[in-house]
């Protein structure tokens, strides 16, 4: 994944972050418990937390799996 895709954040209960692509998918899966969703690009999250779990096509990768090679 590119660093300069913009993608969102939320917090599951235990307030750890789950990035997801769209928006849309973000408000969806955003629980009750702990509101907000952060919009960040995805080399924020890279360097802030590469452990963070990423959603794509219903399946989760770390971030860290989804950095583009240098």
């Amino acid at each position: 994944m590119h660093p300069d895709t913009i993608v969102y954040l939320i917090r599951d209960r235990q307030n750890k972050i789950i990035v997801l692509t769209l928006r849309e998918d973000a408000e969806e899966c955003e629980i009750t418990e702990v509101p907000g969703i952060e919009e960040r690009p995805f080399g924020w999250v890279l360097e802030h937390h590469p452990r963070a779990l990423v959603r794509i096509w219903y399946q989760y990768y770390y971030a860290e799996e989804l950095a583009e090679p240098v």
